[in-house]
């Protein structure tokens, strides 16, 4: 109980509601306000009062976040905003990502939690103050954007209690040090209208040198966050809530983030921030969840709980239709064509999984990365199932798996692979790149790209090999997923279709054995 308690005292959420103009809204001026500095209002609670006590905990955070190589130089991240006891760990992951690339601008667009208004506030401000020192806004562009009512302003009172912003700018200047110029903005309720104003005054803000930060939690479940959609396998109920999130963030999908938020109800405190941040990104970008973690997890605890994620964006310098290779080398693809092998033998014959730790398979740091993957059974020169996912959810081997185990039984094409087949099916693995938006049909490369079509609600997916398999030309291999996402066969012609590619490294039982 006093876990719970302390959760929720040091974790604070809004849902949003319909509100309205009304005593909240604002515009641009506070005339006669002398220039001051923003007092912490969380020291001592969220994060140590100590600037030694700080200092020790968020190294201490970084030196435990391992950091893969990045695709490209980080432009964004999405950073948990909740006590450190609970968030920070994770938060590190998404700062050491951004450690050494010499950002001097920061956009930090937060959540308010303890006022409704329509649009963004700026407080009127010289710096934001924390036990590290001072952090320094930009003056003359926050001015600017102060004065561009009725969107900008300064609402006084939604940053007197505010810890989303605060809870950010101590790991700004453990990594970029005290020279960054800061643009400090709290977001509440925006409407088409708001998005498209605040976004169309901070695209020019953003060049090589800024760096864009959103805070945000994502699932609060509980009765103290009034928001209990299940009761069973709660644990792994939030963690596919959020990765369905997750999904819709990585593509920039904004109309569907907002359609999965209306059908799920999803309580991420951050939601209009990282709406707003889909506004603000190039379409270029790729995006990769760093960590994630709850604080039921953390407390092993799930009748209350929090979920906290690090995700960077960055921006590759090469085009965006080049995409490197997957780089598996032959021990590590005969190790994952075993384990889909084992696991159809005991997931087909006992109903279990293989057991991974029995000493039969090497785990190398590829194979416990998260990446996307796709298993294939054949039998006879036959498709007999396939199942995977696009995005990266989990640890290659055990995304190998269970894509075995869904390919086996789950894929509703066919009947479930029975015993006597054991011996005729063949294996494929297709383990992919990161995904990476083209800007038409025309950069889509058959035989090389896998291809992910989107229009409106409607999308599909081809894996690179199907145009080659096939033999189909771009014109073909269009034409036929168009059909397969239920639209009309011309529809990928249509000016509003988002076209998506990536790399597949492909592997098979009888090649790797070959090559042993």
């Amino acid at each position: 109980m006093h876990k719970n308690l302390l959760l929720l005292f040091s974790i604070f959420f809004i849902t949003f509601s319909s509100i309205s103009y009304a005593e909240d809204y604002f515009v641009g001026d506070v005339p006669g306000e002398e220039k001051n500095v923003r007092e912490p209002a969380v020291s001592g609670r969220f994060y140590p009062e100590s600037e030694a006590e700080l200092l020790k905990k968020i190294n201490s955070y970084l030196d435990k976040a391992l950091i893969e190589n990045l695709p490209g130089k980080p432009v964004a991240i999405i950073s948990p905003h909740a006590g450190y006891q609970y968030s920070g760990a994770v938060a590190a992951y998404g700062y050491k990502a951004i450690k050494d690339y010499g950002f001097k601008r920061v956009i930090v667009l937060a959540p308010s939690h303890y006022s409704r208004y329509r649009g963004a506030s700026i407080l009127d401000v010289e710096a934001y103050k924390t036990p590290l020192g001072l952090v320094k806004l930009n003056q003359g562009i926050c001015n600017n954007l102060i004065n561009n009512p009725p969107f900008f302003g300064t609402f006084k009172n939604a940053h007197k209690r505010e810890h989303s912003l605060e809870t950010q700018l101590p790991f700004l200047q453990v990594v970029l040090g005290d020279d960054i110029e800061l643009i400090p903005v709290l977001i509440s309720r925006l409407h088409n209208e708001e998005f498209d104003f605040i976004a169309d005054k901070l695209k020019p803000l953003i060049n090589e040198d800024t760096l864009i930060v959103v805070s945000s939690d994502f699932t609060h479940y509980g009765y103290g966050y009034d928001y209990v959609p299940f009761k069973n396998d709660v644990e792994a109920n939030i963690r596919k809530l959020d990765h369905g999130a997750f999904e819709r963030i990585l593509a920039l999908d904004i109309d569907g983030f907002f359609k999965y938020k209306r059908a799920t109800g999803i309580t991420a405190c951050g939601f209009m921030p990282i709406a707003l941040l889909m506004k603000l990104l190039p379409g270029n970008v790729q995006g990769k969840i760093l960590k994630y973690d709850t604080s039921g997890s953390i407390l092993g605890d799930f009748n209350s709980s929090v979920s906290y994620a690090s995700i960077v964006f960055t921006k590759d310098n090469e085009p965006p239709d080049i995409i490197g290779n997957n780089s598996l080398n032959n021990e590590e693809k005969l190790t994952l064509l075993k384990l889909a092998r084992d696991t159809l033998e005991c997931c087909i014959k006992d109903g279990k999984k293989p057991d991974v730790n029995s000493g039969e398979y090497t785990l190398s740091k590829n194979l416990n990365e998260k990446r996307g993957v796709f298993v294939t059974l054949n039998k006879n020169g036959n498709l007999r199932g396939c199942i995977g996912h696009i995005l990266p959810r989990e640890q290659l081997f055990n995304a190998v798996i269970d894509n075995a185990i869904n390919s086996s039984i789950n894929d509703g094409r066919f009947s479930p692979v029975s015993e006597d087949e054991l011996p005729d099916i063949e294996i494929d693995i297709s383990v992919l790149s990161p995904i990476n938006k083209i800007s038409g049909a025309d950069k889509f490369i058959p035989g090389k790209h896998g291809i992910i079509i989107r229009l409106g609600g409607m999308m599909a997916v081809f894996l690179p090999q199907v145009a080659t398999e096939q033999g189909w030309d771009r014109e073909e291999t269009l034409t036929h997923l168009c059909n397969k996402a239920g639209l009309p066969s011309f529809a990928w012609k249509d000016e509003k279709m988002e076209f998506f590619v990536f790399t597949a490294e492909v592997f098979h039982e009888d090649k790797c054995l070959a090559m042993k």
